[in-house]
Formats: C-alpha cells, structure tokens, sequence
C-alpha cells in the first residue's frame, strides 16, 4: 500500500515539473519577445519617434475643431484627412506600443471620430435643408435626414440577414449598432485592425476573430462569446460564457455567469463590467442574466492547471488603471 502511494506522488510530482516546465519556456518566449520590442523601440521610428510625433498631430487636430464655427465647415475635410493620417500613423507603430499606449490613442480617435462624425452629419443635414422647405412634407424630411445619417456613419462591409451579422475586414473604422439592430442575433467579427466597435444591444451569442488594437464594447449577450486570435484589444463583456484562444495583451471587462475560459493566451487583464448607458437594466432584465452571480476573477486556464499556483497567463486590472465606458 505504501508502496503504492509513492508510486502515485513520484507520478504527482513528475507531471507538476512537466508543466512547470512548461510555464517556464512560456516565460521565456515572452520575455525573448518584449527584448526583441525594446531593441525595436530603440531606433529612430521607435517608441521615442511616436512619443514626439503623435502628441503633435493630436494638437493639431483639436486646434483645427477649436476654429470651426457655426456655419462654416470648410476645415472639415482637412479634420478628416489630418485624422485619418493620424490613425495611420498608430497602426503603423501599434507593434511596438504598449497596449496602455494603444489604448489611450484609440481613445483620443473615439473621440475625435465620433466629433467629426457629428460635423458631417450636421453638414450633410444643413445641404438638404433647402430641399426640405419646398417640400413641406415632414415625413420625406425625416426620411432625407435618415438617409444622410446612414451615408456617414453606417458601417461599409456589414452583411445583416434576419438571424446574424457579419462585420469583417475593416481598418481604422467606427462602427456603432443600435439595439433594434443586434437583439437576438449571432454576431460575427473578424478581420478588424484599429476599430472601435459600440454594439448597444443584446446579440444572441459573439464570435470573434483576428482583431488587432481594437476596443469592443457591447450589451449584455444572451449566451455565450468566443474570442481568437485577438492582440492588444479591449473587451466589454456580459454573458453567461466566455472562451478566449491565442490571444494576447488584452483586457477584458465582463460579467460573466461561469468560469472564463483562456487557453494558448498570455498577458491577458480581467476587470468587473463596467459598462453604463439607459437601457442597461432593461436589457439586462430581458438577458435573463444573473446579475448577483459573476465569475469575472475567476478564470481557467487550460495551459496552467497547477492547484494552488496563479496562472502566468493572466491577471486582474488594477483599480487605479481601470477603464469606463458607455453606450450612449
């Protein structure tokens, strides 16, 4: 019998160094990559060329908002094409950024984006105004203003049937659906670099794929979500279950009804769900959610199932560093 338990706790033993072996050339291979960033940050069009050029476009572009004024939107286009060189310019350094860096800089383009957008719309709305008094018929003004809204802020490459939506292959974009437009529907993202994407609605269930520096932020999901392939992104979460594949430096804001899944990740961030906007009680109440149960710290991790050891793969997000958002 003696005998026996030994034989168990040589076998324990030799397969917990299996795995902390494991962990180790998993450290290893981070640690080899973030030396290879710093030798890159070192050069002239490194971090130190960014951190001199990016606070300068930024300025410039608030100076040129600063001088519009009512009535006059000739600065408009230079705006649009200051900002886009502007976006330009993160996703051609967004590898040897940090993802705190990134996240900041696709903070100020939500911003500036969403101004801009404004403008247009306001622009576009004045242009047909003329129209509108010949007609006196408000039922074609309203139809008119909803198609200039749509002609700038509608998302390009967004295929919508009657049970899914398809949003893929989209560079530096935002993208904005409303809740009559996502409630009850799968939703399928790929293929998105630099883009910001508010889903102010309840969707079915996520499937997410090959986002790079992007920020996700959506209403309470009705089932479950599924992330691949993602690097320095930012998540806003609420579902009943989460799994998250080869994906790294993301962080990720959830409520969550069951254990998160990770597995082949590394450097990932977890953080309560922290989303607010009008409609969230509603939507929560109609998502059938549990509200008082989350497991948002409490993830699994399927490359590191040590008992007792924390996971090297991920962490929780200070307080301090923790982010806001909202949908409306």
């Amino acid at each position: 019998m003696d005998s026996s338990d030994d034989l168990l706790d040589e076998r324990k033993q030799r397969k917990l160094a299996q795995m902390s072996r494991r962990d180790e050339e998993r450290k290893l291979d981070l640690q080899n990559k973030q030396d290879e960033r710093k030798l890159v940050t070192a050069t002239n069009v490194g971090r130190k060329f960014f951190e001199q050029e990016y606070p300068q476009m930024k300025s410039e572009i608030e100076d040129l908002f600063s001088k519009l004024s009512v009535g006059n939107d000739e600065k408009i286009p230079e705006i649009a094409d200051r900002l886009q060189k502007m976006e330009k310019f993160i996703t051609e350094h967004v590898d040897i950024l940090s993802s705190r860096d990134v996240a900041n800089a696709q903070t100020d383009v939500i911003k500036l984006r969403t101004q801009l957008n404004s403008l247009q719309v306001d622009s576009l709305s004045s242009t047909h105004r003329i129209d509108f008094a010949k007609t006196h018929d408000e039922h074609v003004q309203h139809e008119q203003l909803e198609e200039v809204s749509k002609a700038v802020s509608s998302p390009s490459n967004l295929i919508v049937s009657a049970n899914t939506i398809n949003i893929a292959n989209k560079n530096n974009e935002l993208i904005r659906l409303e809740a009559s437009d996502l409630n009850g529907k799968d939703v399928a993202i790929e293929n998105l670099k630099q883009c910001e994407v508010f889903l102010k609605g309840s969707p079915s269930s996520l499937q997410i794929k090959n986002l790079h520096a992007c920020i996700l932020i959506v209403g309470p999901c009705l089932r479950s979500v599924l992330i691949d392939q993602c690097q320095q992104c930012e998540f806003a979460l609420a579902c009943q279950q989460l799994r998250v594949h080869t994906s790294t430096e993301c962080d990720f804001y959830v409520h969550i009804t069951a254990q998160p899944i990770i597995e082949d990740c590394h450097n990932l961030r977890f953080a309560p769900y922290n989303v607010e906007y009008k409609l969230k009680d509603e939507q929560v109440k109609a998502s059938g959610l549990i509200w008082t149960k989350d497991y948002w710290n409490d993830v699994r991790d399927f490359n590191h199932m040590i008992s007792g050891m924390p996971s090297p793969n991920w962490e929780i997000i200070a307080e301090e560093e923790r982010k806001e958002w909202s949908l409306d």
